[in-house]
């Protein structure tokens, strides 16, 4: 009873930017698993990537809403019933901070240490993880791509 009284104050922290944002999340999940049933490019953080302008300036605004996104990636995370994997979670976030003009570094990279060879993904604004946090260190980068 505890455990759902506090799930259910935690509910009134969120500030309605923060829901927004959540449920933007699990729209944008829907909507990429649409695009990747259809084989669309647009699945792809890579080519949304592509042409965009380069003059976004960061400020003390849009490094908070940037925090807000990074929590709304997380709690959406928690909850969507399907899978939702770094690949997922950085697509959002490049979609989500494409959307509100805030530069952003999206990196790919293969592990180095264990022979699967695990491919991982990341997005970070102003050197601080949005989504797929790890260590940098561990993995042979092979994509990455600044959007400032």
């Amino acid at each position: 009873m505890k455990r759902l009284l506090r799930k259910f104050k935690n509910i009134f922290i969120l500030s309605r930017r923060q829901w927004k944002l959540i449920l933007l999340v699990f729209w944008l999940s829907i909507y990429r698993n649409i695009l990747l049933f259809f084989k669309s490019r647009k699945a792809f953080s890579e080519d949304i990537c592509k042409n965009q302008q380069q003059n976004l300036q960061l400020t003390t605004e849009k490094i908070q809403l940037a925090k807000d996104i990074t929590l709304a990636i997380a709690i959406a995370n928690k909850r969507i019933p399907w899978k939702n994997v770094c690949r997922h979670q950085s697509w959002q976030a490049v979609y989500i901070l494409l959307k509100y003009q805030i530069p952003f570094e999206y990196i790919i990279g293969i592990e180095r240490k264990h022979h699967k060879k695990e491919g991982h993904s990341w997005v970070k604004v102003n050197g601080k993880f949005i989504c797929g946090g790890c260590n940098e260190n561990d993995y042979a980068i092979i994509y990455n791509k600044k959007i400032q």
